[in-house]
């Protein structure tokens, strides 16, 4: 009976401080705003079948690198495609680059820092020189260089920005359990007999979420504009995909000419990063204990 009462005790004490979060995060009006246009850009990938007349890959004859009107709110491109529609179809693409590469990267990221942040020694110092090399390469030039090596394609653009990121997330999950391995709930633990697979993954990891969370929406910004540069240069998602990327790669030839071309995909991207920005700096705030009244 005590044992019931004590997990229900735990589970409101977990919701009270779900809620204050969202309380603190949502006294910070630029973090609402970011959030808010996030959702909006998720909601219209989602539903672009609904939101426009045409599928991305029509083509309009009648209508060839037509500016903004009416019919074709975004103008149309050198094939007559509706840029609006292939705008919200690579929506999905681009975000989907940016939040499963992340995921990938953090999994492996989590795993290494929390274990070389954990057992130390040897183990840490030769893993952390490997990683020291690897980040010495800049981030942009490893990514395409991976890209290179793999190919290009979409399974292959995730797979070349999620290895250039794994490095930082396990140099920055390191630092996390460092700074949580002498706490007084550990030496509890010790005592208790926990195994080392137990103590990290119930003790360690829940105690650095919510810096890990801030951290994943911060490094999907990022991420996205990598995707987005590697596309541009041809590495990336391919056409007719149409990733944003991949809009600007078709839109360099008439940017000239025809700047909507150029314009409306480029509004797309800083619009995500900015909401994912703002959005993670509010999280961040709200998540950090200092900031509570």
């Amino acid at each position: 009976m005590s044992t019931a009462k004590a997990s229900l005790g735990q589970k409101r004490k977990k919701q009270s401080q779900f809620l204050a979060i969202l309380k603190r995060l949502g006294r910070n009006k630029l973090s609402v705003a970011g959030g808010v246009i996030l959702i909006l850009i998720i909601l219209a990938a989602i539903f672009a079948p609904v939101l426009t007349p045409y599928s991305y890959d029509t083509m309009d004859s009648a209508h060839i690198l037509e500016g903004p009107s009416r019919l074709h709110i975004c103008g149309t491109d050198n094939l007559g495609r509706d840029i609006f529609c292939r705008l919200l179809y690579g929506a999905r693409y681009s975000l989907a680059l940016g939040f499963v590469s992340v995921i990938v990267s953090q999994f492996f990221g989590v795993i290494i820092g929390s274990v070389v942040g954990y057992y130390g020694g040897v183990l840490e110092d030769v893993v952390m020189r490997i990683l020291d090399v690897i980040q010495s390469i800049p981030g942009t030039l490893l990514t395409i260089t991976v890209a290179t090596v793999f190919g290009s394609g979409f399974g292959n653009t995730i797979l070349a920005l999620a290895i250039s990121h794994i490095p930082g997330s396990a140099r920055n999950t390191r630092a996390l359990v460092l700074s949580v391995r002498k706490n007084e709930y550990l030496e509890a633990a010790d005592a208790c007999n926990c195994s080392d697979v137990r103590k990290i993954t119930t003790h360690i990891l829940p105690n650095i979420v919510s810096y890990m969370i801030v951290s994943f929406i911060t490094a999907t910004a990022y991420t996205i504009l990598q995707a987005a540069s590697l596309s541009y240069i041809g590495l990336g998602v391919q056409p007719p995909t149409p990733e944003w990327g991949a809009l600007l790669t078709n839109a360099r030839d008439y940017m000239r000419d025809y700047t909507y071309m150029l314009i409306f995909p480029c509004i797309f991207i800083a619009l995500t990063v900015l909401s994912l920005n703002l959005l993670g700096d509010g999280l961040r705030d709200a998540m950090d204990p200092k900031m509570k009244k």
